[in-house]
Formats: structure tokens, C-alpha cells, sequence
């Protein structure tokens, strides 16, 4: 029998803290915290944000494996005339949804690789999921049928997977972090996730690639220091722990050279796409 997972392996696994379920704004602390050190949320919240306010008044939102609603509740009150339904097939993640408290918020557990949404959605957004869905090709065809006719989905996935150091790939390979935890299935070639969308019936829209050479490097000195610090032993703790306090500068500096710059590659894809 394996042993019990410990705190890091449940907040990674998004199975809520104590703390977090008795005072759910607190939430609003964490998506604070991805924030800054999610150099992907600055592409895609600077999308979403356009997207949504190109829409009507009372439009419907959804996100597919919301998680814990970062890209819908931020916006609840901003649209109070609009409903976001968040989905996700985690039952933890609906329960806590379920306390957040905004009137416009609507959670229910839901796979989406066995069925499309009844209550269609006018603006969808799909982050970092598609690569942990065993069933891809169906998740994507029930995406769009779970969009009205016009409907645009904003969608995000890692692509290449490219790593520059050698450092980053042993610590990768040898410590948990979020990708073993969640067994990730696929790292997506740009032609294999394209060829996908169109299949299901999507148009491109727009795409952007994010984590050129600067956000690769920004992640890699970021994620090694934080991987390091979870899933090492104390030591080695300690060490990471003072690494990154030291290297932030130099990884905020990445992160708005990659922002700024005109990636024509990258490890991760932002695809805006429609139903028509």
C-alpha cells in the first residue's frame, strides 16, 4: 500500500486545506500567488479579460476542469449580469467552488471526455487540462458541442516540451512535482493539437506561443528551486529555499521578456478558437 500523500502532494492533487474550506476567500490569496509565479496566467488572463469584455451583458462562461475557479470568480462580480458555470470532474473542486459565495457562479461535477454541456456557453476557456485527459479527441468534440453557434473557446496547452538545462531535467526526472503527481498524459506537437481542433469542428481564431527562450528559462529557474523546496529533503530545503529568494529578480526579468517578446515558438500555445 503506498504511503498517506502528504500536504504538498493534496494542495498539488487539489484536495483543499482545512484552513481554505473554512474561509474560501482566502482563495483569492492563492490565485495572488499564480499569478506571480505563473508566467502562462499572464498570457491568458490578458486574453480572457479581452474576450470577455468583447461579449454581451448577460453572457454564459465556462470553464472546463475549473480547478479552483482562478479564471472565473475574478470576474463574478465584474459581470453580474452573466452566469459562469464552472465544471470540473474532481468532486473536491465542486464542493469548494460551492462555498464561494457569488450568486453568478454555477458549479457541477462533469467529465467532460463522456458528455457535452446541456446549458451552452457563449465564451469558454480550457487551461492546462487537455494534456491529463485520457480521451482528448471527445473532450474537444464535446467542448464544441457544448458551445452556442459563434461560441469562442480559449484554450492553452504545453507543447514541445523543450528543456534547456540540465539541471531543470534531473530534478524533473527525480523529485515530484505537479506533473507526476497528475500523471500527465501527452506533451502536444503544435500540428498534433491543431489537427485535433479542426477535427472537432473548431476554427483558429488567433495563437500566440508563450515560453520562448526567456519563459523557459524563467520556469526552469523557478520550478527547480520550488521543486526542490516541496519534495526535497530539508537541506536541500533550505538551500532552494534561499536560491529562489535570490533569483526572483532574474526570473521576473525573464517573465516580461517573454511576455513582451514575439515568440514565433515556444513550449506552451495559447489557441483562440470558434464554433461557426
Amino acid at each position: 500500500m503506498p504511503p498517506p500523500p502528504n500536504v504538498t502532494q493534496k494542495v498539488l492533487q487539489y484536495q483543499y486545506p482545512p484552513l481554505l474550506l473554512r474561509y474560501p476567500q482566502l482563495i483569492r490569496l492563492v490565485y495572488w500567488c499564480n499569478y506571480i509565479t505563473q508566467l502562462r496566467k499572464w498570457y491568458v488572463i490578458k486574453e480572457w479579460s479581452t474576450i470577455l469584455k468583447a461579449s454581451r451583458n448577460n453572457f454564459v462562461a465556462t470553464d472546463f476542469g475549473c480547478g479552483e475557479c482562478q479564471y472565473l470568480l475574478p470576474f463574478c462580480n465584474n459581470y453580474p449580469s452573466a452566469i459562469f458555470q464552472a465544471l470540473d470532474v474532481n468532486a473536491e473542486s465542486i464542493a469548494f467552488a460551492k462555498t464561494l459565495g457569488a450568486k453568478n457562479l454555477i458549479p457541477f461535477q462533469f467529465d467532460i471526455e463522456k458528455n457535452a454541456s446541456t446549458a451552452k456557453a457563449d465564451v469558454a476557456i480550457c487551461i492546462g487540462v487537455l494534456h491529463y485527459i485520457s480521451n482528448d479527441v471527445a473532450a474537444l468534440q464535446n467542448m464544441y458541442a457544448s458551445l452556442n453557434s459563434g461560441g469562442q473557446l480559449l484554450v492553452y496547452v504545453p507543447i514541445t516540451g523543450e528543456i534547456l538545462t540540465g539541471l531543470y531535467r534531473y530534478i524533473f526526472n527525480h523529485y515530484q512535482q505537479y506533473e507526476s503527481l497528475n500523471d500527465r498524459k501527452r506533451v502536444y506537437t503544435e500540428s498534433e493539437i491543431l489537427g485535433k481542433l479542426l477535427a472537432a469542428g473548431f476554427t483558429i481564431v488567433s495563437k500566440r506561443y508563450a515560453y520562448g527562450f526567456w519563459g523557459k528559462l524563467s520556469h526552469e529557474l523557478l520550478n527547480s528551486c520550488t521543486t526542490l523546496y516541496f519534495s526535497a529533503i530539508w537541506p536541500v530545503k533550505i538551500v532552494a529555499l534561499i536560491s529562489l529568494l535570490v533569483l526572483l529578480p532574474a526570473i521576473y526579468l525573464c517573465m516580461f521578456f517573454d511576455l513582451i517578446s514575439t515568440n514565433t515558438s515556444g513550449n506552451g500555445l495559447l489557441l483562440k478558437v470558434a464554433k461557426v
